[in-house]
């Protein structure tokens, strides 16, 4: 059953996605609204445009699907996990089902940006090779983690819950139904939409042609999940010994405390420098202003709390 939920929960905003895809006009017009309106007026609109799957879309939802995909991301993201997950969490009293969606989320994200019309899907123009490498890319990482999660939970869904959060859940005490929304919701929200961000220009069909930063986003890539499958391998094979040392120091654990991290974010870098690729190099990235820094976002915002908070807590 709880199989059936982790993929079940995708399917909803594959659809209306699927119908903003084609059922959206190909020049939508754009209303010129900020984004903060533009979001309001598009939560109006849902539960008409959720409720007529098969009718065109309003015109609301149409100009943020075409004209602001990261805005229409955060807005899906936002109905779908931030609160639809949280009414799971509060009906199973678990948050289990976000964990194997750090995998499958940063697909879905993926797929929307590559299907999106700024991608030259439909549009007569062809994808950009940026888009198929970033694409490969994600797929091979998303698979290597995905196997690493099932194995770590004996291939069981839903028997266990993040230990932080299960902390959490033991010293907020009934305050937990309230701050669980925003210690596992919405901060979870700024780590995986903000860390997919480069992903969009990464897969736009205006992106500059490959260059040698392209080489070095796949070599950060790689590197990141070649680090990642080692030492994740090392400590599973740590774990599952009866005589194990007290601490893992052997293998890429001699030179870290935590060389699964590090490939993890090096991996993110390698997606955000695919970003600085498709702008041309650092100076047309940097000149994107407030752009550059919605993209760069997640890097920002998740690597020190990934260091400076995470891996604390790990070592406590």
């Amino acid at each position: 059953a709880n199989f059936l939920l982790m993929v079940g929960v995708c399917v909803p905003p594959a659809l209306y996605v699927a119908v903003l895809h084609r059922r959206c006009p190909a020049e939508t017009p754009t209303s010129g609204e900020s984004g903060l309106a533009l979001a309001r007026q598009w939560l109006a609109a849902l539960p008409a445009d959720a409720s007529s799957m098969f009718a065109p879309p309003s015109s609301v939802a149409c100009d943020v699907y075409a004209s602001h995909p990261r805005l229409c991301v955060n807005l899906i993201y936002f109905v779908v996990v931030d609160v639809g997950f949280y009414l799971i969490y509060l009906l199973q009293g678990s948050t289990w089902l976000i964990d194997p969606h750090w995998q499958l989320i940063p697909v879905c994200i993926s797929l929307f940006f590559f299907s999106h019309p700024d991608a030259g899907w439909d549009e007569g123009v062809p994808q950009h090779p940026r888009a198929y490498l970033v694409l490969g890319l994600l797929l091979v990482w998303a698979t290597r983690l995905m196997h690493n999660y099932l194995r770590r939970e004996g291939y069981q869904f839903g028997d266990r819950e993040d230990w932080r959060y299960n902390d959490m859940r033991r010293e907020h005490g009934r305050w937990f139904v309230i701050s669980q929304f925003f210690a596992v919701c919405v901060a979870q929200h700024c780590m995986l939409v903000g860390l997919t961000m480069p992903l969009q220009p990464a897969m736009a069909a205006s992106g500059a042609s490959l260059n040698r930063f392209d080489a070095l986003a796949a070599s950060l890539c790689l590197t990141g999940i070649c680090v990642g499958l080692v030492a994740d391998n090392q400590l599973f094979a740590y774990m599952q010994s009866p005589d194990k040392p007290l601490l893992l120091d052997s293998g890429l654990w001699r030179f870290s405390r935590h060389p699964n991290h590090f490939g993890e974010q090096l991996w993110w870098i390698g997606i955000l420098s695919s970003a600085v690729a498709a702008a041309g190099g650092w100076s047309g990235f940097v000149a994107g202003g407030p752009h550059c820094w919605a993209v760069a976002f997640g890097v920002c915002f998740n690597h020190p709390i990934d260091t400076l908070a995470t891996l604390p807590l790990i070592e406590a």
